[in-house]
């Protein structure tokens, strides 16, 4: 169960390196925060390449009194940068603490140089447009169809395609 994050301050987060160790935090959070959440290989395939490729795949957690409350698994290739899942526990939703993860990101970005940011997000996703938009991401397509269904029966759902230039 998480505690409540309603007064949490920056002093009490902490984003660090994911671990073997975490996955039954992040998969716990990851399967009710996603309709088509990633299963377990997906993180253990991501962890795997980030041990094989240098940190060419950066796994991090946030934590919060103690407990893990949101995560991003990125890709780094040449001088671009793609965020593969990024995801805040729902009980700690809606109090600003996707932005720490944000900031990890484009840190992760300018220090490694990167000139470009990618990601992807449903379209019906207008929370999360929203924080990427106020970290200066612009859409730049749609990858039509390129979402599971959320439902049995439902059709498969559009992604808008964003990227953020960075000033390096």
């Amino acid at each position: 169960m998480l505690a409540p994050f309603e007064n949490v301050t920056l002093d009490e987060l902490v984003v660090r390196d994911m671990t073997n160790e975490d996955l039954s935090d992040v998969l716990r959070i990851e399967q009710i925060a996603h309709v088509s959440p990633w299963g377990r290989l997906s993180f253990d395939e991501a962890l795997t390449r980030n041990e094989e490729l240098a940190n060419a795949h950066p796994c991090r957690i946030l934590m919060a009194r103690g407990e893990i409350i949101g995560y991003h698994i990125l890709s780094l290739v040449l001088d671009e940068l793609h965020i593969l899942n990024v995801v805040c526990a729902p009980k700690a939703q809606g109090m600003g603490l996707g932005h720490r993860l944000m900031q990890d990101i484009v840190d992760i970005a300018e220090q490694r140089e990167m000139k470009k940011v990618f990601l992807e997000v449903r379209i019906s996703n207008h929370i999360a447009q929203s924080l990427y938009q106020k970290w200066g991401f612009k859409q730049i397509a749609i990858r039509k169809q390129y979402y599971r269904p959320s439902l049995p029966g439902d059709k498969r759902e559009d992604a808008l395609l964003y990227l953020l230039q960075m000033n390096n």
